[in-house]
């Protein structure tokens, strides 16, 4: 009905039903971006894609060419195309073993492709490598392995060394919270979500866009909890 009425409203100015059914998709879609942090940046969409596409070109021309396997593979595996990522990070890593992004992103595709085993260990070789690497994302990523996986004790350490290592990381703050409940520890797991809440509050502008996702995570979940626990 809402959204009926909306439409009405925006179509008596406009006199365009075409224009004003795109109008309230825009409004809906800027209403829930903001929310939710996921806004798509066309400027970002399209430096990204000129980035993959010189890369590609680059290994074309020379595929033993490690370090624009290790860039396209990174690439790849931030947009979520990790059974691609993974082929270019086996060619990394074979020369850029002493490097923490290059294990990091291979173990992440190996998490993420089904070799669990294989990717916990080049992420905690990154970790040997560089243990301040990406200020707390390879815990988290290893975490996040160990509680879709059960393990929520080993969950929850990798979370808490994810905090220590950077208070500010609301989706750090998150995933403890999301251990601390699985491990029936309910007063803890609210004061992590408390936490992540103040995380992004205390977050400067620029940051807080990439991290509302996670806060509206941590206010889903700490509405879960019962109250008087």
């Amino acid at each position: 009905m809402r959204t009926f009425f909306l439409f009405y409203i925006i179509n008596s100015f406009v006199r365009s039903p075409l224009l004003a059914v795109a109008i309230v998709i825009a409004i809906f879609y800027l209403g829930e971006a903001r929310y939710t942090g996921r806004y798509f940046n066309p400027a970002n969409f399209m430096k990204r894609r000129s980035a993959i596409g010189e890369l590609r070109q680059a290994i074309a021309d020379n595929d033993h060419d490690v370090a624009s396997h290790n860039d396209l593979g990174r690439l790849l595996a931030d947009a979520g195309k990790f059974d691609e990522a993974a082929v270019h990070m086996r060619k990394a890593i074979t020369r850029m073993e002493e490097s923490p992004e290059t294990n990091f992103y291979h173990g992440l595709c190996l998490l993420r492709t089904g070799s669990p085993e294989e990717g916990r260990r080049f992420i905690q070789q990154s970790l040997t490598l560089n243990p301040r690497y990406d200020y707390g994302t390879p815990q988290i990523a290893l975490a996040r392995e160990a509680y879709e996986r059960g393990d929520h004790h080993v969950a929850l350490d990798w979370a808490q060394r994810a905090v220590k290592l950077n208070t500010s990381s609301v989706e750090g703050w998150v995933v403890a919270g999301e251990a601390q409940l699985a491990n029936g520890n309910t007063a803890a797991a609210s004061d992590a979500f408390a936490r992540a809440q103040s995380a992004y509050n205390d977050l400067p502008h620029y940051l807080k866009l990439a991290a509302k996702k996670w806060l509206k995570e941590a206010k889903r979940a700490a509405k879960l909890i019962p109250s008087g626990t």
